[in-house]
């Protein structure tokens, strides 16, 4: 056999830096070593030598979400391509055999994983789910994951990459699945921090039997996600009653409903139909609403200080996260007994909602206290002087405070000039590692006419250790529909 060979490279469009073989064997007989090489031209070196996405922007259909994914392709090992590359000139300027053998066992090999890859990747697809929406410090974070395989060949190893942020919980794990069927399993962690989070974004990897290429399908969507402090219905200060002990009629007017109705009035396109007076209506023959008067015992402005140069303690345990606690708990329980609610703090930056009343009200007050942090420059004076013009004389403000010192106190004599009840809540300075005499401070407060609380740390509900270690409730549903307990923390000693 005459065997003559024509090495050329050449830049083509597309290719800049590739290079092909090009290779004139000339004889009667084609043997193995020519169906070799052509074999191994088909394939770019250049290309392969590089990572080259597959596709990009392909959107897939899930069965519960749509989202958009990235497909790319990479080359893990490139040993196996040097070797390739070594054999096909050892083949060519030495022919034998043995070179023959090797060199179509590596290039079948090499086109078997690229070949594996690309077939499994365009058939894996992944799905997640938040269980709950809605948690808090100290419940359970779960995801329901569902992976997909609907290639003819099985995904012996899928690994799952995930950047949440969520503190305490990483949905990274690996996984294997048949060929054409799912498996479906569940993520979980204990919240251990407030504040606002993304699930995501979130990959899956895989590769062939032999390592040389892995496939990465990319889920650059994320979910956002709020943690909101916890409420405690326990707490070692009573709610503040208002300006009187009892209800009396208000001279104002409600913008929302309350539990007080003081006349009825024409209806007008916008009002609720649950305000709608149904005997005058029909006595009247005409549609009306009632008119509600304000509760007397006003609305409840809660403050916390966000200043960062007076807060003490590390982790859950410092005075921001009792501070939190306190308003979120105190807001909750004002809004059950149908008052309104406001809050107002001045970290970097400064939030204020305003009083409301209902689930809603809550929520939007959770969500406040979710995202508040204690790196603020406003003292306590100046947010005093602030809250004077926000409240609406006869409201009450508690003030939430771990400032120790008395500077502040001539801004709570004037709220109480504008007719706005004050109530202080004072976090012991000395429970929590600092310096100060909060005791003395609660006995100054009290003298100018204002009521004041001491709440040293750990008062307020039960640590989150203590809560983990007793465990979470656990239920299983039934095919008919019966729910069963599984895990009853209760029953624990």
């Amino acid at each position: 056999m005459k065997l003559s060979t024509n090495f050329s490279g050449r830049f083509r469009a597309g290719w800049p830096r590739g290079w092909r073989w090009r290779l004139r064997v000339s004889g009667r007989k084609t043997g193995l070593l020519q169906k070799a090489v052509r074999a191994f031209i088909v394939v770019n070196l250049a290309d392969l030598w590089h990572n080259v996405p597959m596709k990009a922007g392909t959107r897939e259909s899930l069965p519960d979400e749509t989202q958009s994914s990235q497909i790319k392709l990479e080359l893990r090992l490139r040993l196996p391509l040097l070797w390739l590359g070594i054999l096909a000139l050892t083949a060519v300027f030495l022919p034998d055999r043995v070179w023959n053998t090797l060199l179509v066992g590596f290039g079948g090999m090499f086109l078997a994983a690229y070949g594996w890859t690309r077939l499994l990747i365009s058939g894996l697809r992944a799905n997640r789910r938040l269980r709950f929406s809605w948690v808090s410090v100290g419940d359970r974070l779960s995801e329901q994951f569902e992976l997909v395989n609907d290639s003819p060949i099985p995904a012996l190893w899928v690994e799952v990459i995930d950047q949440s942020n969520v503190p305490g919980y990483s949905a990274a794990v690996v996984q294997s699945v048949s060929a054409n069927s799912n498996i479906h399993w569940r993520q979980s962690a204990i919240c251990t921090r407030r504040g606002q989070f993304t699930l995501g974004p979130w990959a899956l990897r895989t590769g062939d039997p032999f390592g040389i290429f892995s496939a990465t399908r990319s889920y650059p969507t994320t979910n956002e996600i709020i943690i909101h402090p916890p409420i405690h219905s326990t707490l070692p200060i009573p709610l503040p009653s208002g300006r009187s002990s009892g209800r009396s009629q208000a001279r104002e007017r409600a913008w929302q409903a309350t539990i007080n109705a003081a006349s009825v009035r024409a209806y007008y396109p916008g009002d609720p139909f649950r305000w709608i007076h149904w005997p005058v209506s029909a006595h009247r023959d005409e549609l009306f609403v009632r008119e509600f008067d304000l509760d007397a015992a006003g609305d409840l402005w809660l403050m916390a200080d966000m200043q960062a140069a007076v807060q003490l303690g590390d982790g859950a345990m410092d005075t921001e996260e009792h501070a939190v606690l306190l308003a979120a708990s105190i807001g909750a329980r004002a809004l059950h007994n149908n008052r309104g609610v406001g809050l107002a703090t001045y970290g970097r930056i400064p939030q204020v909602v305003v009083p409301g009343l209902g689930e809603g009200q809550q929520w939007r007050l959770l969500r406040a206290l979710a995202l508040v942090h204690a790196n603020g420059e406003v003292d306590v004076g100046i947010a005093l002087r602030d809250l004077a013009n926000l409240a609406r004389r006869g409201s009450t403000a508690v003030i939430i405070t771990a400032n120790g010192t008395v500077d502040w106190l001539p801004q709570l004599l004037h709220l109480g000039r504008r007719g706005i009840q004050g109530v202080v809540i004072l976090l012991d300075r000395a429970s929590f590692g600092g310096q100060g005499n909060s005791e003395a401070l609660r006995t100054a407060i009290r003298q100018l006419g204002f009521a004041a609380h001491v709440v040293r740390q750990g008062e307020i509900g039960e640590p989150l250790e203590e809560h983990e270690r007793r465990g979470f409730w656990d239920f299983r549903v039934t095919p008919h529909g019966r729910v069963i307990t599984v895990h009853n923390p209760l029953e624990e000693g």
